[in-house]
């Protein structure tokens, strides 16, 4: 597992460099190495990287994805109706997610999604400023919370 984790750390860096150089390969592998070290404490406390979980957030990306292009279509009709016929709506999610780390998560992919603005987090509560009620009534039974909750399911049991 522990060269597993390595290899993905160098795949990314190769893809950031933009080249396949010796000594950028080189680099990469000692920086890559000195991560996986650094972080292993981290990784061997929580089951973040098994099968189901990767699975998991692969699906998580592809919904983010698929919800950035819908609400991005959303937001231009929006924006180019002659109308612009918008109902902007402040709300507070109550979320069930444990952990600091998914919260942020969910909140930035909340952000990401044209059309709602993540303004603070505190404790379960996500304060989020959305352009239309739709966009609002969406939010609390979220596809995002879901997967999350799955993950952090598997992670803390």
């Amino acid at each position: 597992m522990y060269y597993w984790i390595v290899y993905v750390y160098l795949l990314f860096w190769i893809i950031l460099s933009e080249n396949i150089k010796t000594e950028t390969l080189f680099i990469g592998i000692i920086i890559c190495l000195l991560v996986r070290g650094l972080n292993k404490d981290l990784m061997s406390k929580h089951k973040l990287f098994n099968y189901k979980n990767i699975a998991r957030w692969i699906s998580y990306t592809l919904v983010l994805i698929k919800e950035i292009v819908v609400s991005n279509l959303n937001v231009a009709k929006i924006v180019l109706s002659p109308k612009m016929i918008i109902t902007p709506q402040i709300i507070t999610i109550n979320t069930k997610i444990k952990s600091n780390f998914h919260k942020a998560i969910y909140a930035n992919s909340i952000t990401l999604t044209p059309g709602t603005l993540t303004i603070s987090m505190d404790n379960d509560n996500i304060v989020v400023h959305c352009l239309k009620e739709e966009f609002a009534k969406e939010l609390p039974n979220s596809i995002f919370e879901k997967i999350i909750l799955k993950v952090e399911e598997h992670i803390y049991e």
